[in-house]
């Protein structure tokens, strides 16, 4: 993606961590969000920061850490802040859009969306494990 990513860093004293070797190595990651006036939030790497009224963009090394924030944005503030986006970006400066990757929260019903795993059947109808052990066949094949 060639997206030029756009924002304020929010307000931030510091802390005794920081971006990782990695991060400039290997990859970064960036959320994104636009917010409707000045808010405390916590950051993901311990502290509080201020958010900027408008369009903010924060670096954490890791992807989980930008899942934390999303997660505190849509949550914890009125009104929900839920245009985050995250992006990771590779030592070239390249970027890749990462989540939430179709437009929609997974944890939300897409039309479209293929199952992963499903299998139609109650608890009471999964097979007997001694039935097939031994037997070179898996429980959610049968």
């Amino acid at each position: 993606m060639a997206d030029e990513l756009t924002g304020q860093p929010p307000i931030f004293g510091g802390s005794t961590g920081g971006l990782l070797t990695k991060a400039e190595v290997e990859e970064k990651y960036a959320i994104t969000w636009t917010s409707s006036k000045e808010q405390v939030f916590e950051m993901p790497t311990g502290g509080a920061a201020i958010m900027n009224a408008g369009e903010n963009l924060l670096y954490l090394a890791r992807k989980e850490q930008c899942l934390a924030l999303g997660t505190q944005l849509r949550t914890k503030f009125r009104p929900k802040i839920e245009d985050f986006k995250i992006y990771r970006i590779f030592p070239d400066g390249s970027t890749e859009y990462l989540h939430p990757k179709d437009g929609v929260f997974p944890e939300k019903v897409n039309e479209g969306r293929p199952y992963v795993g499903k299998i139609d059947r109650n608890i009471g109808s999964n097979p007997e494990p001694a039935a097939l052990k031994f037997t070179g066949k898996k429980p959610y094949d049968e």
